[in-house]
């Protein structure tokens, strides 16, 4: 679950490269699970990620049905997460994408879930109007994060 930042088309880089993936979130109530992260075990990598529903659930997560309860802890989680990017770093637009964000079913649940966390704290055009243009997928799909750097490169230039 890697995760970058773009500041007026710069890469964030402080002490090391932000680790957007092991921040921590609070458990779903009815999530047993431990946790796949070596490091914390129950951060939002070790419980939202694709080895984390793998192991979970037994199934790689293409495998579960639109209707599994994997989809309902999965939007509970990226939705904190995304809340507190959204508080921190106050993001112009969030795009979603990797293999999890193929299950197209959990952009809704993650926007609902956003929207009820924040409880009107962030009262912006963005949340409250366009959340669908707002936290969106990557339209890249599985070429984003190189087609992104080759971007980048080229910008720096």
């Amino acid at each position: 679950m890697g995760g970058g930042v773009l500041v007026s088309g710069k890469l964030v880089h402080g002490m090391l490269h932000p680790e957007m993936g092991h921040i921590f979130v609070r458990r779903h109530p009815d999530d047993s699970y431990v946790g796949k992260c070596p490091f914390h075990k129950d951060c939002f990598e070790g419980l939202a990620s694709g080895p984390a529903i793998e192991e979970r659930w037994g199934v790689k997560a293409y495998e579960l049905s639109v209707s599994h309860k994997a989809w309902e802890f999965e939007a509970y989680y990226i939705a904190q997460a995304l809340v507190n990017y959204i508080l921190t770093i106050s993001p112009e637009r969030i795009v979603l994408g990797g293999g999890v964000m193929k299950q197209f079913q959990l952009f809704p649940l993650i926007r609902k879930n956003v929207k009820e966390m924040l409880n009107n704290y962030v009262q912006t055009k963005e949340i409250l109007e366009n959340i669908d243009k707002y936290i969106v997928s990557s339209a890249l799909g599985d070429n984003a994060r190189l087609l992104g750097c080759i971007a980048l490169v080229l910008k720096l230039k």
